[in-house]
């Protein structure tokens, strides 16, 4: 009975678990299995660097601190880059050898938005470029909220965990109950023959 009991909430908790996961995708994110378990618990897996920086509001503060300390956009970009994850670096690289001949900002970035954390950065930086603002204080801005949004995701997360449990921890805790609480009183009840 008891074995039945825990085969029964091991089963729940991973109906639990994996269906919190399928709807908790940020969008953009790659398939379950790819790169965001990478991001989200740090694992390291073929052609991952595993101290590559894949947090864009971690990007973005580097990107301010680069320009706080005196660089060019170009120059912050290429900082940023050298530790960013390899599709970003890449990608960033491109657009600084854009920048660097010439182009202009929106030439340097065309074709360059496919990754969405690139995206992040781009429109991080897109009004400081084109207006000539100073551009530190609006990446500082952009990673704050970045990471407000990300910990209300993560706090919506565990909420709707807590819903998806509950079942799971009734149909364990429901005949563990009747087993210690409910059949030993009643056997105590009935008269002994």
């Amino acid at each position: 009975m008891s074995l039945l009991v825990f085969v029964l909430a091991g089963l729940a908790c991973c109906w639990a678990l994996g269906t919190t996961e399928m709807h908790s995708k940020v969008p953009g994110a790659p398939a379950r299995g790819g790169k965001s378990a990478v991001r989200r618990f740090g694992i390291a897996t073929e052609g991952v660097d595993p101290g590559a920086v894949a947090s864009v509001p971690l990007l973005l503060d580097l990107l301010g601190t680069s320009l706080d300390a005196g660089l060019t956009v170009q120059g912050a970009l290429r900082v940023v880059a050298a530790v960013a994850e390899q599709q970003v670096q890449g990608c960033l690289l491109r657009v600084v050898a854009g920048l660097e001949i010439g182009a202009s900002w929106n030439n340097a970035w065309e074709g360059n938005l496919a990754h969405p954390d690139v995206v992040g950065i781009h429109e991080a930086l897109s009004f400081a470029a084109l207006t000539g603002a100073s551009a530190a204080p609006l990446l500082y801005a952009q990673a704050r909220q970045g990471r407000t949004a990300a910990g209300r995701a993560a706090e919506r997360r565990a909420a709707t965990l807590g819903v998806k449990l509950v079942l799971p921890l009734g149909l364990c805790a429901l005949p563990a109950f009747i087993a210690l609480g409910i059949v030993p009183v009643v056997l105590a009840m009935v008269p002994a023959f």
